[in-house]
């Protein structure tokens, strides 16, 4: 007995998926490339070593060369936030070919640091440059001219708890200039902290000054 022959059904054919844009696959693959940064801790603060030099040492930052040699604390009896200051004294060059501020924050060109403050290290201080002209009492100038010529800095930070010892620790961060390109938002370089150098660190007498006003 002949066996009966089914006719041929046609099967469907899988859908065709359309393949993701090239822009949307870089920004997936960015944001899987922070994600894993920021499990590991990578952006973080973290105490790392530094190389040592003495007073005086002028410090390649990359951006701004520094160098350091003493400090003075005082309390300000009449401020509200962050009473204690220290000043510590040095002077800056800019070997560059523009004009250059002094960066300031968490990811700029120095950290102060006294394991008895509060807070033990910060990156926040005012620049006090110059005055170019001795003679002048007052000087507001906050940027570094591209003569490659040291010039007077103060670098002012400010504690809410700090007990004067005999030296105080400064440490200069060095820089590099990339351009932070993240989901393509900017390419156009700038100066940012190197992450992969070490910082220098400086520890320069501190004198404690009287007590002042402000």
């Amino acid at each position: 007995m002949a066996l009966a022959t089914l006719p041929d059904v046609p099967t469907a054919s899988p859908p065709l998926r359309r393949p993701l844009p090239g822009w949307l696959l870089a920004a997936l693959a960015a944001v899987a490339v922070l994600a894993v940064v920021a499990a590991l801790g990578g952006f973080q603060r973290r105490q790392v070593a530094a190389v040592s030099v003495e007073p005086g040492t002028e410090i390649d930052a990359r951006n701004l060369v520094f160098s350091f040699d003493s400090a003075t604390a005082q309390y300000l009896t009449e401020a509200t936030d962050q009473p204690w200051r220290v000043v510590v004294s040095g002077s800056v060059r800019n070997p560059h070919d523009e004009t250059l501020y002094p960066m300031s924050g968490d990811y700029g060109n120095l950290v102060g640091i006294d394991p008895k403050a509060s807070p033990v290290a910060t990156g926040a201080w005012q620049p006090r440059l110059g005055p170019a002209d001795p003679e002048a009492s007052f000087n507001n100038r906050q940027m570094v001219p591209p003569d490659n010529q040291p010039m007077t800095l103060e670098a002012v930070f400010r504690f809410d708890e700090f007990t004067p010892g005999d030296s105080f620790e400064v440490r200069v961060v060095p820089m590099e200039y990339t351009a932070n390109l993240v989901l393509g938002l900017s390419d156009r370089p700038h100066w940012n902290v190197d992450s992969f150098a070490l910082p220098t660190a400086v520890v320069v007498p501190l004198t404690r000054l009287p007590d002042g006003d402000y």
